[in-house]
């Protein structure tokens, strides 16, 4: 199946990302039980603590968005082409947020004190392969992004069709789940079987975008949405031990709902037609805000929180994750992406073309 020529900007979809970014980051700093305050989160912030416990699903929201733009990015697009976008969009801002978590971690020694040869290791995103620590807690995710990135590549190299997909959807997340029920260590590393009801979601909902009703994609998206309500449900008992308060499994179910219906809304009629400007900036600073807030949040938290009020702090904390993210944004990914995948692309047609 082929795709139009230009891919529309949804700018409410750049608007929903950045809604999630700011969860996790809400999570991290009045979520979870954060050693900084002096105090339980819960007891320091009661009535955001009520909302912010649930922030982490933001990343699981983040994960179905990361299924439908890079089904989109992908459709149409060589293998060389799609790695050299995914270079240059991942490790610009990745490697300046690396570097500067590394100098903060030189003269702040509450964070995650890592060794030069983490740092370095880190530089490369593979550190979860090698268990090494991250220099930035939400590192994580990267890694996952990373092996989806691998599958969708695959698929390029196979080829996509409209009926490919809709497989690749249905059995992705049965077939992860096997590999966990049989205790396969490497099929379960690479289907990532707890997230990919969700990026299987994302990318079911792309097909609804483009192809709009379709009872094939909708009976597939409805799997898919039972298979992370399941994995939501479950998770709810170890997000209240990091919590240290309750989390209902019922209301994470319906977060994670409406996160993938935000993403069918964003996609879909006048919420789709939206074009003002500020959402693609508020998009712009997503990534960067996502990779730096953590540390020199908790570093600033960790500094100011008995010199001045705990709702100060946490203004302070996110005004400069947000400026930072900026910085971040301005200084490494808009003069250095645009050149990296040009050349990156380059080399590898270059070397595609050889004998």
């Amino acid at each position: 199946m082929s795709t139009s020529p230009s891919r529309p900007r949804l700018a409410a979809l750049d608007g929903l990302r950045l809604v999630a970014a700011l969860a996790v980051l809400a999570f991290h700093y009045v979520g979870i039980e954060l050693p900084y305050w002096g105090v339980p989160s819960y007891v320091e912030f009661p009535g955001l603590n009520e909302v912010a416990r649930y922030g982490y699903l933001g990343v699981n929201v983040f994960f179905a968005i990361s299924g439908f733009v890079i089904l989109m990015t992908a459709y149409d697009r060589s293998i060389e082409s799609f790695a050299a976008s995914r270079v240059a969009r991942l490790f610009p801002a990745y490697w300046a947020v690396v570097l500067l978590t590394a100098v903060l971690q030189q003269f702040w020694t509450g964070g995650r004190n890592p060794t030069l040869s983490d740092v370095l290791v880190n530089l490369t995103m593979t550190q979860e392969a090698y268990d090494v620590v991250n220099v930035q807690g939400a590192f994580w995710t990267l890694w996952i992004e990373l092996k989806f990135y691998l599958l969708i590549g695959v698929f390029i190299l196979v080829g996509m069709t409209r009926r490919r997909v809709l497989a690749f959807c249905v059995l992705w997340p049965l077939l992860g789940q096997v590999a966990a029920a049989t205790d396969s260590g490497f099929l379960r590393s690479l289907l990532i079987p707890t997230y990919a009801p969700y990026f299987a979601a994302g990318m079911l909902l792309f097909l609804v975008f483009r192809e709009r009703h379709d009872v094939t994609t909708w009976l597939a998206l409805l799997l898919n949405w039972v298979l992370c309500l399941r994995q939501t449900m479950a998770y709810a008992e170890r997000a209240t031990d990091l919590v240290g308060a309750p989390v209902s499994p019922v209301v994470a179910a319906l977060v994670v709902s409406g996160g993938l219906l935000a993403i069918l809304a964003c996609s879909r009629g006048a919420v789709s037609r939206i074009s003002w400007g500020w959402l693609t900036f508020a998009g712009s600073l997503t990534y960067p805000l996502y990779l730096v807030h953590g540390q020199l949040g908790f570093f600033l938290i960790d500094t100011l929180q008995t010199r001045t009020g705990s709702y100060a702090v946490l203004a302070i904390a996110t005004s400069a994750s947000l400026l930072l993210a900026y910085l971040v944004h301005l200084v490494a990914e808009k003069p250095v992406a645009p050149r990296l995948r040009r050349q990156v692309l380059a080399s590898l047609e270059t070397r595609a073309s050889e004998p």
